[in-house]
């Protein structure tokens, strides 16, 4: 195989951010008194995944996807509230989501005694690196590039461009990315020319022109490639 460097995601790839993303907001609307329910969860994650998009697209900034957005969802159902302090106390829940993905120490494991592995994530760098801790799979990474420390998001080339710098020796044809995100780690290995395997999640389509390399529908399978 002609890899010898893999560039991992971190959110629904190694870390089960659904999961974390669900029992936090849970936590944080119990905590300010406010009644939960799948209908208000449904809202909020539809135009969080809106307002990260357009992240992604560089039409907004991640700080104010962060101070905006529950105020946002609130006054939805005629609510003001502080949104910058519910996103203190989202934040608190969310970096102790440790959830993973199947499979994960097993593979990462068996990846780690052939290949050096790197992190390189989207999000908030204190949440990231609690999380990644926490979970118990740091050890298996040289070095995790996440995008607040970068000043950049995936898919953008300055992210890709910034850890290509920052490995000694990287070679693009050698490496390879793995992530669940086709806007954001598969369109971004496309502008940077590395090659992309995309973890699909059951149930999600590719409905782009965006072409990974390889697609799996488990991590395990990932080992079927480069083992």
């Amino acid at each position: 195989m002609k890899y010898n460097t893999l560039l991992f995601d971190v959110d629904n790839t190694l870390l089960d951010f659904d999961a974390n993303e669900e029992e936090s907001f849970k936590s944080l609307i119990r905590d300010k008194g406010e009644i939960y329910s799948e209908e208000l969860y449904e809202v909020y994650k539809k135009m969080n995944q809106g307002m990260w998009a357009d992240i992604e697209l560089g039409k907004i900034k991640v700080e104010e996807v962060l101070n905006t957005r529950f105020s946002k969802l609130m006054s939805k159902y005629g609510k003001s509230i502080d949104g910058g302090e519910w996103e203190k106390t989202y934040r608190s829940y969310l970096n102790q989501g440790v959830q993973l993905m199947p499979d994960v120490h097993e593979v990462l494991s068996k990846l780690h005694e052939k290949y050096t592995l790197y992190i390189i994530t989207n999000g908030i760098a204190k949440t990231q690196y609690s999380r990644i801790n926490g979970a118990g799979i740091s050890q298996y990474f040289k070095d995790c590039f996440i995008s607040e420390d970068i000043g950049a998001n995936k898919p953008a080339i300055e992210f890709f461009n910034y850890v290509k710098d920052h490995i000694k020796g990287f070679n693009e044809t050698e490496a390879l990315i793995i992530g669940d995100s086709i806007t954001s780690d598969i369109k971004g290995g496309n502008l940077a020319g590395i090659d992309t395997c995309w973890l699909c999640k059951e149930g999600t389509v590719n409905e782009s022109s965006i072409a990974p390399n390889y697609e799996i529908h488990s991590l395990k399978e990932l080992l079927q490639i480069l083992l």
